[in-house]
């Protein structure tokens, strides 16, 4: 019953996002990059006020030693205030993950979080921002509340070369006792949009991050991704990437990741 109840909260979200969805679509901009669309990274840039969008993607889940999985990632945006914006997500997965032995359909939690950009890039300034994210515990076998804080900072370096540092502070509220209960990680991601000036519609992502692994006796894990962000017409992106782990703990699997996304504004 416990199990039920949780994944009719999931599933009343997600039936909430596909319904926000169906609004008309505005401009949504290829070159403002959001985690997980395809890569890790945030850059310094919140989404324009009263602005709401829609981002979605589906990941090939190809982990060691393990079936195949699957995930996808719906996320719905809006700017309530200048240089803020909410976010609300899920992500249900299914077959194989390196982070679980489990095979089974899982809803995955529920997120809620928020961004806010203080500054604008100027001079050697970079862009500040912060984002924090609360799961509830929607997923299979899921307790406790987790939250995660994310520092963020972008900056141009030459002429149209982008650098975005992101810091994570992941925080289990009801962590196992193999498990860390704090959990760091820092990430740096580049972008550069393709075929500029003549053309400004394509952006080309690259990412290298490293975590402190969740379970106690294991080292840090060393991660990689490329990608590309395409806009499709006024109204729509879409996403390609491809993302895996270079060096592991013992017992946290590595994975390689093939995502695909669409994003509109509306």
């Amino acid at each position: 019953m416990k199990l039920i109840r949780k994944q009719s909260i999931a599933s009343l979200c997600a039936i909430g996002l596909v319904l926000l969805g169906t609004a008309n679509a505005r401009a949504n901009d290829h070159n403002n990059l959001d985690a997980h669309r395809p890569l890790s990274f945030d850059d310094a840039e919140s989404s324009g006020y009263r602005e709401q969008a829609i981002k979605m993607g589906a990941s090939l889940l190809l982990p060691s030693g393990r079936d195949v999985g699957g995930e996808l990632e719906v996320e719905y945006v809006y700017g309530f205030a200048r240089n803020t914006h909410l976010s609300v997500g899920i992500e249900p997965s299914i077959g194989g993950r390196g982070d679980t032995n489990e095979n089974g359909f899982d809803f995955g939690n529920v997120s809620v979080g928020v961004f806010h950009n203080f500054n604008r890039e100027f001079n050697n300034t970079p862009a500040f921002s912060v984002r924090a994210d609360a799961y509830l515990p929607t997923g299979r076998d899921a307790s406790g509340v987790d939250f995660r804080l994310r520092g963020i900072a972008s900056k141009m370096v030459g002429q149209y070369d982008r650098l975005h540092v992101n810091v994570d502070l992941n925080v289990k509220t009801e962590a196992d006792d193999e498990d860390r209960s704090v959990v760091p990680g820092v990430i740096l991601g580049y972008s550069r949009p393709l075929g500029y000036p003549r053309r400004f519609n394509r952006t080309f992502v690259a990412e290298v991050g490293v975590r402190a692994s969740e379970e106690k006796e294991d080292g840090a894990i060393v991660s990689a991704g490329v990608g590309v962000r395409q806009q499709v017409g006024y109204q729509s992106v879409i996403d390609l990437g491809i993302q895996g782990d270079l060096a592991g703990g013992d017992n946290e699997r590595s994975q390689l990741r093939l995502v695909a996304g669409y994003s509109f504004s509306f």
